[in-house]
C-alpha cells in the first residue's frame, strides 16, 4: 500500500510539474503584453524582470529564454535581450548557456555580452567640488580661474 502511495505522490507531483512548465510561457507572455501595455521595449522587460531589488532567478531564466526565442536570430533584439539582463540577478554563464540553448548564434552572444560588459554601470554623476578661487572656495577674485601659476 506504501508503494502505491508514493507512486500515486510520485504521478501528481510529475503532473503539477508538467502543467507548471507548460503554463509558463503563457505567463511570461502575458507579462510581456503587459510590459507592451506599459511602454517597454523586449530589453526595458527583461531589464525590469531581473532587476535586483526584485530578482527571482528561476523567473527571470524563464523571461530571458522566453525573450531570446522571441528575439530568434534579429541580432539587433538578441542583443537588446542579452545587454539588458541584470548580471547580479543571472550570471553571464548562465545567460550564455540560455542563449546558446535558444539556438543564437554564438558570435552574436560573444559580442552583445562583450559590449555589455564593456559598457559596465551606469557611471555616477560627478562629485562637485569647490574650484580654488571659486565663489565659496574661501576667498580669492570669485571668477572661478583654476590656471595655476604653474600652469599645471
Amino acid at each position: 500500500m506504501k508503494i502505491v502511495k508514493i507512486a500515486l505522490i510520485s504521478v501528481a507531483v510529475f503532473a503539477a510539474a508538467h502543467t507548471t512548465a507548460q503554463q509558463a510561457p503563457a505567463d511570461i507572455a502575458s507579462l510581456y503584453a503587459q510590459a507592451q501595455t506599459d511602454g517597454l521595449s523586449m530589453g526595458g522587460f527583461v531589464a525590469k524582470m531581473t532587476e535586483l531589488k526584485t530578482c527571482n532567478p528561476k523567473l527571470a531564466e524563464q523571461v530571458i529564454d522566453y525573450a531570446l526565442e522571441q528575439a530568434g536570430n534579429d541580432p539587433v533584439l538578441v542583443e537588446e535581450v542579452l545587454k539588458a539582463v541584470n548580471n547580479q540577478c543571472i550570471d553571464q554563464d548562465t545567460l550564455t548557456t540560455l542563449a546558446i540553448a535558444a539556438n543564437i548564434d554564438p558570435t552574436l552572444i560573444t559580442n552583445a555580452l562583450q559590449t555589455a560588459a564593456a559598457a559596465g554601470p551606469a557611471p555616477a554623476a560627478p562629485a562637485i567640488a569647490a574650484t580654488p578661487g571659486g565663489v565659496g572656495a574661501g576667498g580669492g577674485t570669485g571668477t572661478g580661474d583654476t590656471t595655476l601659476a604653474s600652469g599645471s
